[in-house]
């Protein structure tokens, strides 16, 4: 029970860095007909709070906010910007994690591209390999801290390695962020996992105060990971407002 404990939760955070929205060319007929982007004028305040269960039912939030300004550029849209504030709440036990995460600035994370729908673009900024890093972090100080034999540990490491691996390359912010065309969309992956685990991730994405062509007012992604009929959830909010 410990390790399915366990593995669940850091499958769940490695998850959360593989959820981001649909491939562009697998977006609904709506998702299609989406309206040409047209970004606000002035700075705006960009939070994202990441909400993640751990085994005992505590939680680890995280909120970074960032003040972006946005510029066309060739067809599409460049946007630039500075991380703002950071707030951290964990559990004492992942404290150390926790002040790594306060004094990262997030180097690399701009400038981000669009295209002219208001899509984010394949580059390094588009990539999930830090969130996969610190996920990766975050699972095996789980895991360093349940009472697991030798053997049964190096199991639960080689199961982190290949959720791990499944998250690489893959899109840290859903890709129709700034311009969804839909209120809501899922998609669920089924979790090869060695040692004959089962598992899957359900991803909800949900957007409200949609307006063709202008930033949404919140945009949510519900990631729900199951693992030998285990279940956990984690949350990413992401709210716009201008910037003062």
């Amino acid at each position: 029970m410990i390790l399915r404990r366990v593995l669940l939760a850091g499958a769940a955070a490695l998850a959360t860095t593989a959820a981001g929205a649909a491939n562009p060319s697998t977006l609904s007929s709506a998702a299609a007909s989406r309206a040409r982007f047209t970004p606000p004028t002035g700075p705006v305040m960009v939070s994202r709070t990441l909400i993640r269960a751990l085994p005992d039912g505590k939680e680890v939030r995280t909120i970074r906010r960032y003040r972006v300004w946005f510029s066309p550029e060739g067809e599409g849209f460049r946007i630039d910007g500075e991380l703002a504030e950071v707030k951290v709440e964990v559990p004492p036990i992942l404290e150390g994690l926790a002040a790594i995460e306060r004094t990262r600035t997030d180097p690399g994370l701009f400038p981000v591209r669009l295209d002219g729908m208001g899509r984010i673009q394949p580059g390094p900024a588009a990539t999930g390999d830090g969130a996969r890093v610190r996920a990766a972090a975050l699972g095996q100080v789980m895991l360093n801290q349940a009472t697991l034999a030798p053997p049964t540990r190096a199991q639960a490491s080689a199961m982190l390695q290949q959720v791990s691996i499944a998250a690489a390359g893959q899109t840290a912010w859903p890709v129709d962020l700034f311009n969804p065309a839909e209120a809501e969309r899922r998609e669920r992956r089924a979790l090869a996992l060695p040692g004959g685990q089962q598992g899957s991730v359900e991803i909800v994405v949900t957007a409200t105060g949609i307006d063709r062509g202008r930033l949404p007012g919140q945009v949510e992604r519900l990631v729900v990971t199951e693992l030998d009929g285990t279940r956990r959830t984690s949350r990413e909010v992401w709210t716009f407002v201008p910037a003062d």
